[in-house]
Parts: structure tokens; C-alpha cells; sequence
């Protein structure tokens, strides 16, 4: 016969004796025992097991009471994880999850601080922005001798910026973001607006970018060089005080932005007799665009109207160095107005991206003559790692790059690493203006440690046709957040 069975009569057997026998209370040795404990120390006190047989079946009886319990804890866990019943019989259903309050509100950080209403209409994003410079600059004796001696080394905070955006209801939007760079806490984005709005789009009054140019529109958080190229520098006018419109089209493949602006100053102050407006327009392409912005053609066409009055106009770009003082410059030129007229072409082929502009100043002299002012650029970069340029389809320009792989010691990974080379082309000579020819070239090694913290060196070599040469290695230090 099979011992289990032995030991199941065995027990059963003894269980009936002990059911015969006088009912007496508990003694000490027997409480905390379990029935079958009860009856083997009675089977063992009476004769029945001898001592190797008790302490076999005692062991047995100990395991199979700590299966028991095991399955008893099991049950009791899974019937936590089910809903409480209405009433005995009520079979239990899947729990719904719990809906948000839609009032109720999260906080979390995903590049940068968000405090966000469930029902998405209230929503406040707070940030900032730190970009600290090395530079080194050696200007040959022959700029020197031409006036231009930017000879020296030095630092600086080139952006130290605080700022909070965000939408308030449906359609109201609005930023603040100030710039302490220097001392002051100059204006950088500073305006209000409304989104939304039928066959229009968003509408935004205040201090911001004139929409001109795919380098300019790009963030300063997000450009591939320390600086903007010389054109750039040269001929877009940047943040002024005004009205624009802007959309998109064709499943964001088309942007467009068209404004009028009068020009200010750093607090987006501007009072005085003189008719300082702009008229500036832009309008952007993606004939190509596919693997979510990992292969794309962007072109892009650009226009500025500035209206003078036998008012002074300028173009004194720096060489690529903001800590250098200009070597072409154009002084001052009276002037009735200023066409300037923008191409754009880029392209992103996996991890490596192509970008250029040209750009073109007609500058109505107020002597009756013209003047033809121009520049162009052109660069290109390759992400090691294999990254590639981030793009933005709401407003036409690159944004911010995610290494695949973010910095960290113990995980023995190094963030992404990329590669820039630049051209750059300025032609400020035409007729009596005699602001001079500058051509530089630009070397960078960018290293993204985290998608918003950022090592970068440049290397610029700048030359004045016909006078001489000045170079530079910089590096920065760039935090957002």
C-alpha cells in the first residue's frame, strides 16, 4: 500500500480516537498546534508511532500546513486586486480606470518645468537658458594698422535668460522671457497673443522675431555654430516690437508669417519723429519630408520692407564672435528705405544636414543713388553618433536634438557628438557705401551630454579682403531648462 495512504488511515484512525476520547481541556504543550501536531504527539504518547515514525509524519505535517498557508496568502492578493461586489451572489467586473479630476492639475519636466491642467486648457511651461563663452582672439598686424584690433582673450555670459509661456482657455497665448545678460534684464520674448483663429492661425503682439530667415528662426537654444553666420548678422532684423500673423498648410508641410514691426530698443521701447516700420514675410516649404523629420528638403523665401526717412541705416556685422567688435562696417548711410530679400535651402539626410541662405540688401540711398548689398553661407554637419537635426513643422525651423543615448558614468555612455563646417559671405562694397568684403570659416565640435545640456568649441578664421586675417577658438558652455 502507498505510504500516503498508510499515513491518511493512520490519521484518520487516530483522528476518531481522540473524537471518543473525554473532551479535557488544552494543555500548554498542545496550544498553537494544529489538530494533525495534536494527534501525532497523541499517537506517539499512546505507543502507536515510534519516535523516527512521529518525527517523519511531524515534518510532512509542517509542509503541507505552510502550502496551505502559502495558498491562503495567494487567494487573499487576488482578491485585493478585484472591485468589493455590491452583494453576496454579484459576479466582481474589471475595474474602470479612474478618470482625472479635469480641473485637477500635473507637474512634471520634460526639458523643461510644466504645470498643465488636465482638460489641457490652462498650461505654463517655465524655463531658462545659460550659454557662458571662452574665447581667444589673435588679429594679424595688419587689421591692426587698419583700425581693427580685436587682440585679447576674455569671457562672457552671452544669454542668461528666465522666461514662463504658456496658454490660457482655448486660444490665449503669451511668453515672457528676459535676458540678465550684462546687467540689464533686457527683453527677448516678451508678447501675447492668440491661437487658433479660422483660416489665420496664431496672431501675436509684442517684442519677438520679425519672420526672416531659417537660421535666425531657428532657437539660439538649437543653432549648429556658437553664432549666427555673417548675413545673418548682417541683414535680419531680428526682434522688434509688433503684430504678426502665422499657420501652417498642407499638413504642417507649409508655414507662413507675415508682420509689421517699428524698431526698439532692448526693452522694446521706441519713441521719436522718424518712421521706423518694417514689413517682413517669410513662407517655408517641405517638398521632402519622411522617417519623421530623418530625411527632409526645406526651402524657404524671405522679405523685409524697411521704411526710412532720410534715416540712417546700418550694417556692421560681427565676425562670427560676439566678443570681437565688427571688421567690416558700413557706418552710417542716409536712406528712404531698404529691400531685403532671403532664400532658404536646407536638407537632412539621416545624421548628416546641409543649410544655406542667401541674402540681399537694396538700400535706397537718400543721395538718389543705390546701393547692392549682399551675402550668402553655407555649412554642413554630421552627428557621429547618428543622431540627427531635429525639425520643427509648426514654425519652420530646426529644434532640439535628443542624443540616443544621454551622458552617464555608470552606464559607461557619452551623449551624442556632432560635427559642423562653415562658409560665410558678406559683400558690403557697392557704389559710394565702402563697408568691405569678409569671408570666414568656421570649424565646430558640438557635444550634447543631454538634449539640454551642451559643450561647444569653434574655431573661426575671419578675413577682410585686402587688409587681413583674425582668429579665434571659443567655447561654450550652454544650459536649458
Amino acid at each position: 500500500m502507498d505510504h500516503s495512504i498508510r499515513v491518511q488511515i493512520g490519521l484518520a484512525a487516530a483522528a476518531a480516537l481522540l473524537a471518543a476520547a473525554p473532551v479535557r481541556a488544552a494543555e500548554p504543550a498542545a496550544q498553537g498546534k494544529t489538530v494533525t501536531e495534536q494527534v501525532l504527539d497523541i499517537l506517539r504518547e499512546q505507543g502507536t508511532l515510534d519516535e523516527t515514525r512521529y518525527q517523519a509524519l511531524k515534518l510532512q505535517a509542517e509542509q503541507e500546513r505552510r502550502a496551505l498557508e502559502e495558498h491562503a496568502r495567494e487567494q487573499a492578493e487576488k482578491a485585493e486586486k478585484l472591485p468589493a461586489v455590491a452583494a453576496a451572489g454579484e459576479t466582481a467586473q474589471p475595474a474602470e480606470p479612474a478618470k482625472p479630476d479635469p480641473e485637477g492639475w500635473r507637474i512634471y519636466f520634460k526639458d523643461y518645468l510644466r504645470i498643465e491642467r488636465n482638460d489641457g486648457q490652462y498650461k505654463l511651461h517655465v524655463g531658462g537658458m545659460t550659454q557662458w563663452d571662452i574665447a581667444g582672439i589673435d588679429t594679424d598686424q595688419d587689421l591692426k594698422d587698419a583700425g581693427f584690433n580685436n587682440q585679447g582673450n576674455g569671457e562672457e555670459f552671452r544669454r542668461a535668460r528666465l522666461s514662463i509661456d504658456g496658454e490660457l482657455g482655448e486660444n490665449a497665448i503669451f511668453k515672457a522671457e528676459y535676458d540678465f545678460a550684462g546687467g540689464d534684464a533686457n527683453f527677448a520674448d516678451v508678447w501675447m497673443g492668440l491661437q487658433r483663429i479660422p483660416y489665420v492661425g496664431r496672431l501675436q503682439a509684442g517684442h519677438f522675431k520679425e519672420p526672416y530667415s531659417l537660421e535666425e528662426q531657428t532657437s539660439d537654444r538649437f543653432i549648429t555654430f556658437m553664432e549666427r553666420a555673417l548675413p545673418v548678422l548682417a541683414f535680419s532684423p531680428a526682434r522688434n516690437a509688433g503684430v504678426a500673423l502665422s499657420s501652417t498648410a498642407f499638413q504642417q508641410r507649409l508655414t507662413w508669417g507675415v508682420g509689421a514691426f517699428r524698431d526698439a530698443n532692448n526693452f522694446g521701447n521706441s519713441f521719436s519723429n522718424q518712421e521706423l516700420y518694417n514689413v517682413t514675410a517669410r513662407v517655408t516649404g517641405l517638398p521632402v519630408y519622411q522617417e519623421d523629420g530623418g530625411t527632409l528638403v526645406h526651402v524657404g523665401y524671405n522679405y523685409s520692407h524697411r521704411f526710412r526717412d532720410d534715416d540712417n541705416v546700418s550694417f556692421a556685422p560681427d565676425p562670427e564672435v560676439h566678443l570681437s567688435d565688427p571688421i567690416v562696417d558700413t557706418g552710417n548711410i542716409p536712406a528712404n528705405g531698404v529691400d531685403v530679400f532671403g532664400a532658404e535651402l536646407a536638407t537632412v539626410i539621416g545624421p548628416v544636414s546641409l543649410q544655406g541662405e542667401f541674402m540681399d540688401a537694396l538700400v535706397d540711398q537718400a543721395s538718389g543713388s543705390n546701393a547692392n548689398l549682399w551675402g550668402g553661407y553655407a555649412y554642413a554637419s554630421w552627428f557621429v553618433t547618428g543622431e540627427h537635426r531635429a525639425y520643427d513643422l509648426r514654425t519652420g525651423a530646426f529644434a532640439r536634438t535628443s542624443p540616443k543615448e544621454s551622458f552617464s558614468f555608470s552606464k559607461g555612455q557619452w551623449g551624442a557628438l556632432e560635427l559642423g563646417a562653415r562658409y560665410s559671405y558678406v559683400d558690403l562694397n557697392n557704389g559710394d557705401v565702402r563697408g568691405g568684403i569678409e569671408s570666414d570659416v568656421t570649424a565646430a565640435v558640438n557635444w550634447y551630454l543631454y538634449s539640454n545640456l551642451r559643450l561647444m568649441l569653434n574655431y573661426v578664421w575671419a578675413h577682410r579682403n585686402n587688409i587681413g586675417d583674425q582668429n579665434t577658438v571659443m567655447t561654450r558652455f550652454s544650459l536649458d531648462f
